[in-house]
């Protein structure tokens, strides 16, 4: 059994061993304003030579349920296993959830961790822990995975370098590292019959005409400001030239256009707001984006489990992520993106039929499954074993900073890296410390 040298955290509540008070974020993304501000400021410094080029993380806010998604457990009793069969994929001897067979036709593709674990099983806690790599201490918020690539890589065209659909999580922003290095939200349904990014929508009446006059006269105040108060304002005047450029731009503009896909593409996603953004995540990617955050919440199933899981969130799973792992292998971009599929947290394994949760499924962080692809690493592997009824660790556990050295590793980025906060050096990630690891995912690549 894994054991994790913390105290765990009640719902809501945090330990006062394991866990310090987490600071506030804001909910919401990087607007355009604050994107194009965050692009003057960037400067990356780049060591090591990366072997993926990008990232794509489809993020299950809520908790899915290990046993009723990627770990099934047949022979368990029923309370247990529940009324889901499992089914066999492309690969011998792997099996998933019968109401995943698009998917099972993709796992020599994927690669399943089935013994993730940490020590909350509150959202805020467990959201902060799976997107970060980090146990949330001494009031500091961590930056996601994300903007960690987004502040090591910078900008490498009009094009930000972070991109969440349709939003973000507050823990899938810059944390510590400040607005600079958050994410640019579309804020938009990319499923909607008139899809079209908010922040790239201009205003009413405002033609690129016109648009054109406002620059120029900008561009005459911050000259006249300079003369007068003596200011450096290049910063500002960059913001402004960026502006312009990211609202022109035929690359971004090409990028966010649904529209021009061929139909049978679209279909093939799925026509709903998870297949449409799993579509414009690989759009993204091919344009050059570096990392891609996709959110689908409704996973958190304490009542009703099993209808909601097979009338809604699995077929729509089904459907878009193994379009994502097919289209983007066709095009030969699976190498070079991680694909990581997860939640904060699985489900508890012994299924609550009291007449308030009629089969639901509860907070469960002792272990539960992600699925991760790509970016060189081996698919067609299961990586750890849980016990016979999804309890607990039985072999190989697997913990969210093993997971994100990983990514960092393959990324070329250093999971050892520090940065200054608050006067104080934070390395990006605890792993390589005393902090209990099970190691980096070497069953699935060379990662020296």
């Amino acid at each position: 059994m894994l054991r994790i040298e913390m105290e765990s955290a009640t719902p809501g509540r945090c330990s006062r061993r394991g866990f310090i008070q987490i600071g506030a974020l804001g909910t919401l993304g990087l607007t355009l304003p604050d994107l194009l501000r965050s692009r003057a400021q960037a400067a990356p410094e780049r060591k090591n030579a990366p072997r993926a080029k990008a990232c794509i993380v489809l993020w299950m806010a809520g908790g899915p349920s290990h046993l009723d998604t990627f770990d099934p457990k047949p022979e368990a009793p029923a309370d247990y296993r529940g009324t889901f069969k499992p089914i066999p994929t492309k690969v011998p001897g792997i099996q998933i959830c019968e109401h995943l067979p698009l998917l099972a036709q993709q796992a020599h593709r994927f690669s399943i961790l089935r013994t993730l674990a940490h020590p909350s099983p509150s959202h805020e806690i467990a959201s902060h822990i799976m997107l970060t790599g980090n146990v949330p201490a001494r009031g500091t918020v961590n930056p996601s995975y994300g903007s960690v690539v987004f502040r090591e890589r910078g900008y490498q065209g009009a094009l930000p370098p972070y991109v969440a659909i349709p939003n973000a999580h507050r823990y899938a922003q810059a944390g510590f590292l400040g607005g600079t290095y958050k994410p640019f939200t579309i804020g938009a349904d990319p499923n909607a019959r008139n899809f079209q990014v908010r922040s790239l929508r201009l205003p009413g009446g405002l033609t690129v005409q016109r648009l054109e006059q406002r620059r120029r006269w900008l561009q005459a105040l911050d000259a006249l400001k300079r003369r007068v108060e003596n200011e450096e304002l290049e910063v500002l005047d960059g913001f402004y030239q960026r502006s312009y450029e990211m609202i022109l731009s035929p690359e971004a503009s090409k990028a966010f256009d649904l529209a021009s896909e061929d139909a049978k593409v679209r279909e093939r996603y799925g026509r709903n707001t998870f297949g449409q953004s799993c579509l414009l995540a690989r759009r993204l990617i091919e344009a050059g984006v570096a990392f891609v955050h996709v959110e689908r919440g409704g996973w958190d199933t304490h009542a009703r489990n099993f209808e909601t899981l097979q009338n809604a969130r699995l077929p729509e799973l089904d459907q878009g992520f193994s379009a994502l792992l097919e289209d983007l292998d066709q095009r030969g971009l699976l190498e070079s993106t991680i694909v990581l599929w997860m939640g904060e947290f699985g489900r508890t394994p012994k299924i609550d039929y009291a007449p308030r949760w009629q089969g639901g499924r509860h907070h469960y962080s002792k272990v539960f499954s992600a699925v991760i692809a790509g970016g060189g690493l081996a698919g067609g592997h299961v990586v750890g074993q849980s016990s016979p009824r999804g309890e607990e660790v039985k072999e190989r556990p697997v913990l969210p900073w093993d997971v994100g050295a990983t990514i960092f590793t393959l990324l070329g980025i250093p999971y050892d890296k520090t940065y200054k906060e608050r006067n104080r050096n934070i390395r990006l990630l605890p792993y390589g410390t005393s902090v209990v690891s099970g190691g980096m995912l070497t069953e699935l690549a060379d990662l020296s």
